[in-house]
């Protein structure tokens, strides 16, 4: 069992076997064969680059497409509630996708339509403290990534590394009494280390124990978000 496993000190690792893998390979041999041009991996577009104007505009079609929501058999983003999500989000960059994709969890799924209004200048961006703004600032001041959770615990309460992936873990798996004792280490951290009110370190905390029904960590919603995109 995954507990057994981790409390002996190894490392668990899920390895994934996408369907979606093969048919991307086989999309690309079709490509090379009628068109000459050999993609993989590692060669599909999906950054935007402002000086490069040919690759550039297949990269905004590529945006174009998914805020059409026509994404049937795309990766992560075909069912019916996504395409509707991505025709509201209008992406236009990867940072988007990667956003909606970690977003589209029990949980964090009620701060889309915040992140939409946010994203597109209809909401004003607030932080529970200003010094969360550095660290909230590409997500639009919302909590979308356990790392966020992390960088803000050691920026905030001086938690250290070790401290922080403990607090991750425990708001992770909920565990109530490691939450407990996270909570008045950090309440208690925050008025110290960087002056926060009680009151508003215990808000911040609230929102990372919602948010936790099903947060996402940024790498895992970026994997997802290449294949995706490449897709």
């Amino acid at each position: 069992p995954m507990e057994t496993v981790d409390g002996l000190g190894m490392l668990k690792v899920d390895f994934l076997g996408l369907r979606t893998l093969t048919h991307m390979r086989k999309a690309c041999d079709l490509i090379e064969q009628w068109h000459g041009e050999r993609l993989n991996l590692f060669n599909i577009p999906y950054e935007r680059t402002p000086d490069d104007p040919e690759q550039d505009a297949k990269v905004q079609r590529l945006y174009e497409l998914l805020a059409s929501g026509e994404t049937t058999g795309v990766f992560q983003v075909e069912g019916a509630g996504m395409r509707r999500t991505l025709q509201e989000l209008r992406p236009s960059q990867f940072q988007h996708i990667v956003a909606v994709l970690a977003l589209y969890r029990p949980g964090p799924m009620e701060q889309i339509p915040s992140y939409i209004r946010r994203l597109h200048g209809e909401e004003e961006v607030e932080y529970r403290d200003p010094a969360l703004a550095e660290i909230l600032s590409d997500t639009y001041g919302i909590c979308v990534y356990q790392e966020q959770i992390m960088q803000a615990a050691m920026q905030l309460a001086g938690y250290e590394a070790s401290e922080a992936d403990s607090l991750r873990k425990a708001i992770a798996k909920k565990k109530e009494k490691a939450l407990q004792e996270h909570r008045t280490k950090f309440i208690e951290g925050a008025k110290t280390h960087s002056q926060v009110s009680e009151r508003d370190a215990a808000l911040i905390f609230d929102d990372w124990e919602e948010f936790a029904r099903y947060g996402f960590n940024k790498s895992h919603a970026a994997d997802y978000g290449v294949i995706a995109v490449q897709t």
